[in-house]
């Protein structure tokens, strides 16, 4: 997982690869698009649009991604992107490629909360697989971010009361494994921390 705040992450394609790309990185990067059309699903994503003709010329191309952090070819000609990618290459700037597996990064699948992110990737094998794998763990654990606030506060109540750590992993993972918790922090979760606490810890 690398922070890509205030980073270039240069796309090129601006059809529905490229648009969902950009979407991935919108939130998180400054993201640039060169196409020499847009698909409307870039009406609604946050980046800069340069609409232009992509060059073949590897030259040009430098010219174009200097300075960047990230390099995506997403467009539907995999020659060209196999030129972008190979001069992102020379230029040392990490490439993912729409069309070409064997990448320098593979963007996974991920699912995000206020406290969390859980990324899954299948190396570029089957993205169809990491996505389904995502949508099985965002139907199952709706309330991560609960769980997560309430095993921080255990665990400073934990230090305050000076349990061993090997009584704390214990505890946390019982809780963990407690579907009366889930259950709890679904429907009541301001009554949840202190039944937790009178029922493991004391």
């Amino acid at each position: 997982m690398v922070d890509c705040s205030k980073r270039l992450v240069t796309i090129f394609g601006g059809g529905e690869v490229g648009a969902r790309k950009a979407r991935y990185f919108a939130d998180e990067a400054d993201v640039t698009v060169y196409s020499r059309s847009f698909s409307p699903a870039f009406g609604s994503i946050q980046v800069k649009q340069i609409r232009t003709t992509i060059p073949r010329d590897e030259t040009a191309i430098s010219d174009l991604i200097r300075g960047t952090f990230l390099v995506i070819t997403a467009t539907s000609d995999p020659d060209l992107n196999q030129i972008i990618a190979t001069r992102c290459k020379a230029d040392g700037i990490l490439c993912n490629n729409a069309t070409d597996s064997h990448s320098d990064v593979t963007l996974p699948a991920k699912i995000t909360g206020d406290r969390y992110t859980i990324a899954v990737s299948t190396s570029g094998s089957s993205p169809a697989v990491s996505r389904f794998i995502r949508e099985q763990i965002e139907e199952m654990w709706p309330d991560l971010d609960k769980m997560i606030s309430l095993s921080e506060e255990l665990r400073m109540d934990m230090r305050t009361r000076m349990i061993p750590e090997t009584r704390k992993r214990e505890i946390l993972t019982a809780i963990l494994h407690d579907p009366t918790v889930w259950k709890s922090l679904r429907t009541e979760t301001e009554d949840t921390l202190m039944r937790v606490k009178e029922t493991y810890l004391t």
